[in-house]
């Protein structure tokens, strides 16, 4: 595996094994608006070196936590699953994040993952339950339902979905679907099993957070809101890898990315202050 430290920079690296996986996954096939996810990892990395490696938030320094970026290659559905199938062990072994690119990719990590009796949380601004969009069955628009062979699903943060999509969760016991994290939303994460994938588009943000998305929807999750969701999921689950997907890097808007970039970091920093 070629590795390197560039997601916070080289504090971050430690002499033991790493905790924490960064893997850029810049696939982009299936975008039906706003086009640049593909950009989005080299974007959110540089950004990320910009944070303050204390977080206050938490009280938790991730100098030396031993945070590595992979550097393989991964350009198609094809080039995800060669390299998660050699290094499963190793990813499984630490907490990784895949930093994507479209949302399609979501059902092909779970794949080649090869989880077992997990749970899957879905930050998202829309439902991605459609069974084809555009005559792709495999569109980001796709991407949950999709996912549901792999595990039930509580997603949070919905605002936008077709009729058939409605109609779908009305019948469909294994996916919840909630517009914000209510006292509701908060005990069906609770009732999935202690394992837990966690899939973060940046659109289940508000616009006003982070507005570089494929297809922003006014009304999303606030700051601290979505913090309160990672604060649920890292103490009272174990979550065994992520994603963060569908940033659009948009010239003069910086701001997104080293917001997509902080995501992260507060997610791997609750990871590793539940480790510590």
């Amino acid at each position: 595996m070629k590795t390197c430290f560039d997601f916070l920079g080289e504090e971050v690296s430690s002499e033991s094994e790493a905790q924490v996986y960064i893997v850029p996954v810049p696939i982009e096939m299936t975008t039906s608006y706003i086009q640049g996810t593909d950009r989005a990892p080299q974007a959110i990395i540089d950004a990320s070196r910009q944070i303050e490696l204390y977080n206050s938030a938490i009280d938790l320094d991730l100098e030396g936590a031993g945070i590595v970026t992979v550097g393989d290659a991964i350009r198609d559905r094809d080039e995800l699953f060669t390299f998660i199938e050699k290094y499963r062990e190793e990813l499984l072994g630490s907490f990784t994040c895949f930093i994507g690119g479209e949302h399609s990719i979501t059902p092909w990590i779970l794949e080649a993952l090869e989880l077992e009796d997990i749970g899957i949380v879905w930050l998202d601004a829309h439902a991605d339950l459609r069974e084809e969009y555009l005559g792709d069955s495999e569109s980001h628009a796709c991407a949950a339902r999709n996912s549901l062979q792999f595990g039930s699903l509580v997603e949070i943060g919905v605002r936008s979905y077709s009729r058939k999509e409605y109609e779908f969760i009305s019948a469909e016991k294994s996916v919840r679907v909630f517009r914000s994290l209510t006292g509701e939303a908060v005990e069906a994460v609770r009732s999935l099993p202690s394992n837990i994938y966690l899939s973060i588009d940046y659109d289940a943000f508000d616009p006003s957070i982070i507005p570089s998305v494929g297809t922003p929807e006014p009304g999303g999750l606030t700051w601290g809101r979505a913090m309160e969701c990672l604060d649920l999921l890292f103490s009272e689950k174990r979550v065994v890898a992520m994603d963060a997907v569908e940033l659009c890097p948009a010239e003069g808007s910086i701001a997104s990315d080293f917001i997509a970039a902080k995501v992260i970091y507060e997610a791997i920093s609750r990871f590793l202050r539940g480790e510590g």
